[in-house]
């Protein structure tokens, strides 16, 4: 029996880093069959799609990337592009639209922060451009190939869901600010999606959505003050009765630059975000973190060293299956493992406390439910 308040307390979190790798284990097999699921039908009915970009500022190689958005989509679709006005990206999205007259390519010159969220700032500019009633939504460091754009809309075609979005990784980490930034997508936003049964949210890397959808919400204003519009958007359409579902294609992003400072500050704004967007489900988040718990273990109780060991394999040995399946390649995996234990369990507990957040060039002051001030 337990001799003292400290071994109890040292069980108590073994059996919760147990439970995290039960959790990741499951999260994993899911993942398995939701990506061997049967491939769409092909199909030349798929309406056109309108490819929408909304810019921000020092993406790298951003003419490649927007030529790949060209190739990958098919000549009725439209590509509309929001940025900045006078910037450095404005002349690179015109110089496109002029290597490919024979494309609609619509760039739309946008005013700073017409709401406080400047992605949906851009969003509610390019609106009056939109051709077409079906919306493509992709992020600045988005890599859509050919195969994803087309497997995307077959499967949105053939499912009938009012909404669809897709899950990411990350390629190109040329350091570890950018590896660890990365590690959270493949640690525990994968594993939550995979656990979390109805899709009730919209993630903004990639989301397809139909003009008058958006229309019904009351437009892109309705998400103008939220920290969290991508998690908003999916929250506003499912209690309004629409179907999200989560694609089994995955989208690629290219890892931004990033230094150690940018690297905190963007996951402090990560957790912030998910705290905002549903507490309830980010006060038990830190379960997946895992190795945090066993590491607690072994401070309360030493000789609890055995089974944290174990433990701690079980949990890379999960997220190297989660690496393989998903083609998710991080270098120094276990070291990643092991900071997601450190760096993700800090950044939850600070976003508990009222705090602001740098987004876009500068600090933002956050309200408890993500409303932006």
């Amino acid at each position: 029996m337990p001799d003292s308040p400290s071994t109890i307390l040292a069980i108590v979190a073994l059996g919760i880093a147990a439970l995290g790798v039960v959790l990741h284990t499951v999260a994993a097999f899911r993942l398995r069959r939701h990506l061997r699921a049967p491939d769409a039908p092909e199909s030349a009915d798929t309406p056109p799609l309108t490819l929408w970009r909304a810019l921000k500022g020092g993406v790298p190689d951003l003419d490649g990337k927007l030529d790949a958005l060209v190739r990958g989509s098919r000549a009725e679709d439209q590509i509309l592009l929001g940025v900045d006005e006078g910037s450095a990206e404005f002349s690179v999205c015109e110089n496109l639209r002029a290597r490919h007259p024979e494309r609609a390519i619509d760039v739309v010159a946008c005013e700073r922060e017409r709401v406080p969220n400047p992605k949906i700032s851009k969003f509610i500019q390019m609106v009056p451009h939109a051709r077409h009633a079906h919306w493509l939504l992709t992020d600045s460091e988005a890599m859509p190939d050919a195969d994803f754009i087309e497997n995307f809309r077959r499967e949105w075609n053939a499912s009938g869901a009012d909404v669809q979005t897709a899950g990411y990784r990350f390629t190109n980490h040329r350091n570890f600010p950018q590896t660890f930034d990365a590690a959270p997508a493949l640690l525990t936003l994968w594993p939550g999606l995979m656990l979390a049964g109805r899709i009730t949210f919209t993630l903004g890397a990639c989301t397809g959505v139909k003009a008058e959808d958006i229309r019904a919400l009351g437009g892109w204003e309705t998400l103008g003050s939220d920290l969290a519009e991508d998690h908003q958007l999916g929250a506003k359409l499912a209690a309004k009765g629409g179907t999200i579902r989560l694609s089994r294609s995955v989208l690629t992003l290219d890892s931004d630059p990033m230094t150690w400072r940018e690297y905190l500050r963007h996951q402090h704004r990560v957790a912030v975000t998910y705290r905002a967007a549903t507490p309830a489900g980010a006060l038990g988040l830190p379960v997946l973190h895992t190795l945090g718990f066993a590491a607690l273990a072994v401070a309360l109780h030493l000789p609890f060293w055995k089974w944290a060991t174990l433990i701690a394999i079980a949990r890379i040995a999960t997220a190297a299956a989660f690496s393989w399946l998903l083609r998710f390649r991080l270098p120094a995996l276990p070291i990643a493992v092991v900071k997601s234990a450190i760096i993700e369990s800090a950044m939850w507990l600070l976003a508990w406390f009222p705090s602001r957040v740098w987004w876009a060039g500068r600090w933002r002051r956050v309200g408890w439910r993500g409303r932006l001030a």
